[in-house]
Order: structure tokens, then C-alpha cells, then sequence
């Protein structure tokens, strides 16, 4: 699963996720807020038996939160031994590039060049290779 990427849209636009980070693709019910955490942080959720930290993928692009809604896509990740869902648009495919990613060749815009590490090219289409660590430890992103 290393060489094979997700793609899922998040504030519109169609990115990629490496699916070596991905446990699986759920749908959020019921999540409750966390008092006094980041703005990136859109609640808590049940999911078999685990509590996830949901994260608010818009809110890296645009700086707004987003409202969660009943039955949104979450992507659930397992990093440093704690599963995290991805709020995002949409998961539309599954695909295996037949060139690996490369990094950007210039600027990304605004809010992308804190998440985007590079840029996957297949059939035509272009994605955003989005890092899913920098989105739940976002001080990482300053650090680099």
C-alpha cells in the first residue's frame, strides 16, 4: 500500500493521502467538542469501540471551521499510536501512480504550503500530496 494514494477533496480541491497512513474511511455521527482545544480540532467520535480526534481539514486552507455535519467523511488515521478522522469533502478513488510524487515547483497558495509536502501527477490529473501528521501536530509545519 506504500506506492498507492487516496484521493479526496478537501475545500474543493482534489488532494492525495499515501495510503500506508490510512486505516479506513468512515462516516462521522455525533461528534462531541473539546473545550479549549486548537480551532483545528472539530470534536471528538465514537468508531468501533475507539474515540477519535476529529480534525478540520478546511480549517488548515481557509483559517474558518467548518460545521460538521451528520454522515460527513472522515478518513481515520493511525499516527504516534492514536487514530485521528480527517474531515473531508469527499473520497472519490484509489490509484497507483506510476510516477512517484515530487516536490512543488513553486509556492502553493495560501493555507496548501502548511499541509502539501509534494505534487502526485496521473493521467492527466494533478493532487496535492497531503501529509496527514502535519495536520494533527500542525507545529511541525512551523518547525520544518
Amino acid at each position: 500500500m506504500k506506492n498507492m494514494y487516496l484521493i479526496a477533496q478537501i475545500a474543493g480541491e482534489q488532494i492525495a493521502l499515501n495510503a500506508q497512513y490510512i486505516d479506513s474511511v468512515v462516516r462521522v455521527r455525533d461528534p462531541v467538542p473539546v473545550p479549549s482545544s486548537g480551532p483545528f480540532v472539530a470534536g471528538l467520535f465514537a468508531q468501533r469501540s475507539r474515540v477519535l480526534t476529529l480534525i478540520d481539514c478546511q480549517y488548515f486552507v481557509s483559517g474558518e471551521p467548518q460545521e460538521v455535519t451528520f454522515g460527513q467523511t472522515a478518513i481515520v488515521v493511525e499516527i504516534g499510536g492514536y487514530s485521528y478522522g480527517l474531515l473531508v469533502d469527499s473520497v472519490s478513488d484509489i490509484l497507483k501512480p506510476e510516477h512517484p510524487p515530487h516536490p512543488p515547483s513553486g509556492a502553493l497558495r495560501a493555507g496548501w504550503g502548511s499541509i502539501g509536502t509534494a505534487i502526485l501527477e496521473h493521467e492527466g490529473a494533478t493532487y496535492l500530496v497531503i501529509e496527514p501528521e502535519l495536520l494533527v501536530s500542525p507545529k511541525l509545519a512551523r518547525a520544518a
